[in-house]
C-alpha cells in the first residue's frame, strides 16, 4: 500500500457531452486544454448508444486476456469515476443496458458515444502531480506521485 498527501482544488470543471461525443476522448482532451496533469472524475451521467469496457477475466499475475465488450443500443449511465494522472483519465462506468436488460461496470474503454447527453464533473488538482508505472514483478499499472527535477 502506499498513499499520497497533499493538492487542492485548483478548479471544477463541467463538461457536457453532445450527441456522437467520444466519452474518452473528450475527457483526455478537456485535460490536455485546462492542464489538468492531476484530477478526479467525481461524477457523470448520461445516456450512450454505444459503450465499450474491459473487464478482467481471471486473477492471475501478471495481468492478460482482458474480456473487451461493446455494447449497441439505448444504455443508461448511472456513473462514471476515476482519476486523471499525466493527463490521460483512468475511468470505470456502470451502464444499464436496455435491450438486454443487465446491469454492466468495468474499464471505460475510448469509443463509449454519447447518446441524448453526457455531463461530468472534474476536479484539477494542484500540488501532488500523479502518473502511472508498471510494478516490475506483477505489472499492474500502478498510480505513483510524480517528483519533481530539481
Amino acid at each position: 500500500m502506499e498513499w499520497f498527501k497533499g493538492g487542492k482544488v485548483e478548479d471544477i470543471i463541467f463538461l457536457r457531452l453532445d450527441y456522437g461525443d467520444d466519452i474518452h476522448a473528450c475527457v483526455e482532451e478537456v485535460a490536455k486544454k485546462e492542464d489538468i496533469q492531476t484530477g478526479v472524475i467525481v461524477s457523470a451521467i448520461g445516456t450512450v448508444d454505444k459503450a465499450r469496457m474491459h473487464s478482467i477475466t481471471h486473477t492471475d499475475f501478471p495481468p492478460h486476456d482482458d474480456q473487451f465488450s461493446e455494447v449497441y443500443g439505448p444504455i443508461e449511465v448511472a456513473g462514471i469515476h476515476g482519476i486523471i494522472a499525466d493527463y490521460k483519465p483512468h475511468m470505470h462506468f456502470t451502464f444499464y443496458d436496455y435491450l438486454h436488460r443487465e446491469t454492466k461496470a468495468g474499464h471505460l474503454e475510448p469509443g463509449c458515444r454519447s447518446l441524448y447527453l453526457c455531463e461530468l464533473v472534474i476536479l484539477k488538482i494542484k500540488g501532488v502531480s500523479l502518473t502511472r508505472i508498471s510494478h516490475p514483478e506483477t505489472k499492474v499499472m500502478q498510480l505513483k506521485e510524480k517528483k519533481e527535477e530539481k
